[in-house]
């Protein structure tokens, strides 16, 4: 099936999950082992941790759980945070209203969510001195309009700093245990596992990432990879942990007969059965590797 539809289908699971949904506890879990040491990492290395001593204007595109801001926070001096603005934006109503639930309760009164296309932002030339989003380009269904047509640097200030990360072509996370559950299954179950689902670009190669920067004019830039275990702690975790991303790979990969014949029940049974007996009923963690990038606008003091 063509990578257009895979994206459609990813975009459409990101875009309607409830915001309940959101606050699962495996969900969250992963957020704090994985994205949120990568958010950490990549805040420093654009200056947005405890030796700030300047206030900013941040759009973090692609927000997801507000991760990012959620950082920010516990980095950045709070006399800073006071004088500073932060846009937590993504273009799904539910992420957008779990961080405004979280912005209420943990009373950041800086940071604002709100709902904003990647590809076309609507904020004015200029707006913000640091733009970032964390493991998005690569499923931005236009990331050239994200990024090379401008839209992310476009609103940056002269001397601005933009920020991301992605997922490495050497990530595995998720992927290796599912493609051995289905390689044990009594039938053909297709699962091809791809690093973008984005058709431009080369998102998960470090050396696409730098030359892309420097050809769009940047300065200072900075590529880097970080690897980040995260612990399953059963099959049933596994399962539990991962099942939005199964529910993506029958949707997108796998005809309408055969999910007819073998629906996301039996699949997720299936799994479980499978890792049970691979890992003796035990632990084990999986691995995810990620790259940090940022460079910086010309122009400013």
């Amino acid at each position: 099936m063509s990578q257009p539809n895979q994206e459609r289908v990813l975009q459409s699971i990101f875009k309607t999950v409830g915001v309940d949904a959101l606050s699962d506890p495996r969900l969250l879990e992963f957020v704090a082992t994985v994205s949120a040491p990568l958010a950490s990492k990549m805040l420093t290395q654009i200056g947005l941790d405890e030796t700030r001593k300047e206030d900013f204007k941040l759009l973090d595109n692609g927000a997801g759980l507000g991760v990012v801001a959620a950082e920010i926070h516990r980095m950045v001096d709070e006399g800073v945070l006071a004088k500073s603005k932060i846009i937590s934006g993504d273009f799904s109503e539910s992420a957008v209203e779990f961080v405004r639930r979280l912005v209420k309760k943990e009373g950041w009164k800086e940071t604002e969510a709100r709902v904003v296309d990647a590809q076309k932002t609507g904020f004015p030339d200029g707006e913000f001195s640091h733009v970032t989003m964390n493991i998005g380009f690569h499923v931005v269904p236009d990331s050239e309009a994200a990024l090379k047509d401008a839209e992310s640097i476009r609103i940056l200030q002269p001397g601005g700093t933009l920020g991301f990360t992605t997922w490495q072509d050497q990530n595995a996370g998720w992927a290796p245990d599912f493609r051995s559950a289905l390689d044990s299954v009594p039938f053909e179950a297709p699962f091809e596992m791809r690093m973008q689902t984005t058709q431009w670009g080369k998102w998960s190669d470090v050396n696409w990432i730098r030359r892309t920067l420097e050809d769009l004019g940047l300065e200072d830039i900075k590529v880097d990879v970080l690897a980040t275990l995260q612990r399953i702690h059963s099959a049933e975790d596994y399962v539990a942990c991962f099942e939005m991303m199964f529910k993506w790979v029958i949707s997108s990969q796998w005809s309408e007969e055969l999910r007819k014949e073998h629906d996301i029940e039996e699949l997720k049974g299936l799994v479980r059965e499978h890792l049970q007996e691979k890992y003796g009923g035990r632990g084990w963690d999986v691995t995810w590797v990620s790259i940090i990038a940022s460079a910086r606008v010309p122009g400013g003091e």
